[in-house]
């Protein structure tokens, strides 16, 4: 069946079931309490398997501005959180990980209604409806238009979803199970979120109560930078678990506190608001990405040497003796990139696999990262990019903040554009 739809684009933009720890308890949302309408709607997504941890918070951002276009349509739409898992990049293969092990979810609340997929199941709601989204087989075309339409499944959603006996249809739902959905169409889609909102609101879909979208990351920002990207943005504070556990390797490690810093916020980020006085904890905070970047950005990466020159230099500039050291590197690269330093340069890196999951640490190395007096990351990358975004939100200075790491053998390399915060 063919969706008519086509809208010239006025702007477009540059995104096994495991029970959970026994330690934590999931926090639930009442989804009663975002009853604006009669019917509650549900909207589920989920992302290719092969994009990390930070282009899904992206991602999160996308789908959480169309939450918000629906729901100012009049319709009450609530965000089923896509549980954590089988991470590309991650080295341990955890699965079905609660967001609230890493993100404040009353924070995310005053954005646009959220709920844990657990919470969603204990509510005994089914899935209506899966939207595979794929781009379109035949291209872009002469020009670039905001558009959808169902067409038939490319690879690889052909292999991804299959239909049961019992005529539901399976699929990897998370690593759940016992998760089954009614019905599974394929979308070819070129748009944003505004457009995944026209697609979810079509006549065909509109009768649905719970859909959910796979391959989310394939629409994009409605308006990348603007005031409803930041609101998504800001409103996605770490868990208060890791902000303490973050805050006591501060002060015990890099003499560094919020209220030294200048970089105290107030409880309810609704309340923020513009400022440039943010002065860090007395150490510098570095983004070393290695590891896949050494085939897929080798020519942008300095060697190891070429890395501790870098930061000797901007130490000694800065009268800085801390370094805070966030990275993939093996620990052999570490222990070359240290033996490089003199004895008045101390790195520091957080590392407390026993205690905390691999994306947890990587929240923590970007906080620390956030909170230092200066910060240098790695080109291209989205947990350098995440950083950045903290520290626009702390108020930081833009030249402690866009900065990046250059090849040995263009030590004046072009710096990161400055993706300025937006309140109003």
């Amino acid at each position: 069946m063919h969706l008519p739809f086509l809208l010239l684009v006025l702007g477009s933009s540059v995104a096994l079931r495991s029970k959970v720890d026994q330690h934590h308890k999931v926090s639930h949302v009442d989804s009663n309490k975002y009853s604006i309408a009669a019917e509650k709607k549900f909207l589920l997504y989920d992302v290719n398997f092969g994009e990390g941890f930070n282009l899904r918070r992206d991602v999160y951002m996308r789908v959480a501005n169309t939450v918000r276009l629906l729901r100012e349509s009049g319709e009450n739409w609530i965000l089923v959180l896509p549980p954590w898992g089988r991470l590309h990049h991650w080295q341990r293969m955890q699965v079905a990980l609660s967001w609230r092990l890493f993100f404040d979810l009353e924070s995310l609340n005053r954005f646009i209604p959220v709920m844990e997929f657990e919470d969603f199941l204990d509510e005994n709601r089914p899935i209506d409806q899966v939207i595979y989204l794929q781009h379109y087989e035949e291209g872009w075309g002469t020009e670039y238009v905001r558009k959808f339409d169902e067409r038939r499944c490319l690879p690889p959603a052909d292999s991804h979803y299959r239909k049961e006996n019992d005529s539901k249809w399976r699929g990897w739902f998370y690593s759940y199970e016992d998760v089954q959905a009614s019905n599974f169409k394929c979308v070819s889609i070129q748009g944003d979120s505004g457009t995944l909102k026209d697609l979810l609101t079509h006549s065909n879909f509109s009768s649905m109560t719970s859909v959910m979208v796979d391959r989310a990351e394939t629409i994009l920002h409605e308006n990348f930078g603007d005031v409803n990207y930041w609101k998504a943005r800001r409103s996605m504070r770490y868990s208060k678990d890791l902000v303490e556990a973050a805050n006591v390797f501060r002060d015990k490690y890099l003499d560094s506190d919020d209220e030294n810093d200048d970089t105290e916020m107030v409880a309810d980020w609704r309340k923020e608001r513009a400022k440039r006085t943010a002065k860090g904890g007395p150490y510098l905070g570095i983004h070393w990405r290695r590891r896949d970047f050494l085939y897929a950005r080798h020519d942008q990466l300095p060697s190891i040497k070429g890395t501790a020159e870098i930061l000797e230099k901007l130490c000694e500039k800065l009268k800085l003796n801390r370094i805070y050291l966030a990275t993939d590197a093996p620990e052999e690269e570490v222990n070359e990139l240290k033996s490089y330093f003199g004895k008045e340069l101390q790195v520091f890196r957080f590392t407390d696999t026993q205690k905390y999951n691999d994306g947890q640490i990587a929240i923590i190395d970007q906080y620390l990262c956030a909170h230092a007096a200066h910060f240098i990351g790695s080109y291209e990358s989205t947990f350098t990019f995440r950083i950045q975004e903290d520290r626009e939100i702390l108020g930081f200075p833009i030249s402690s903040t866009f900065n990046r790491l250059c090849p040995d053998n263009i030590p004046d390399c072009e710096q990161p554009p400055k993706w300025k915060i937006v309140y109003k």
